[in-house]
């Protein structure tokens, strides 16, 4: 599971909202939030602290890939409230 800084508290509605949004169906399993898109990937996510997310994403090579990245930054940028660039760049310094 990849670690997320958010810029808000994140809590469990708002989390499963936008996964809800941006994913459709999301179920909840333990602390794990968990939603695909077609056959073609899974999104599971918990809260692990106040302001930080876990994701992790298990993913098939099909023919919407373009579509899968858009949905997963769309989703991350929700809900971090930072954008690929800003993500980029605060990976890159830690």
């Amino acid at each position: 599971m990849r670690k997320y800084p958010c810029r808000q508290e994140i809590t469990e509605q708002l989390l499963e909202s936008k996964m809800k949004d941006i994913f459709g169906k999301t179920v909840k399993r333990e602390n794990h939030y968990i939603s695909s898109y077609s056959e073609s990937l899974e999104v599971i996510a918990e809260i692990t602290g106040k302001k930080e997310i876990s994701v992790e994403t298990k993913s098939t090579p099909g023919t919407d890939q373009e579509m899968i990245v858009k949905l997963y930054n769309k989703f991350l940028e929700d809900v971090t409230g930072y954008n690929a660039k800003e993500r980029k760049k605060m990976v890159s310094k830690g």
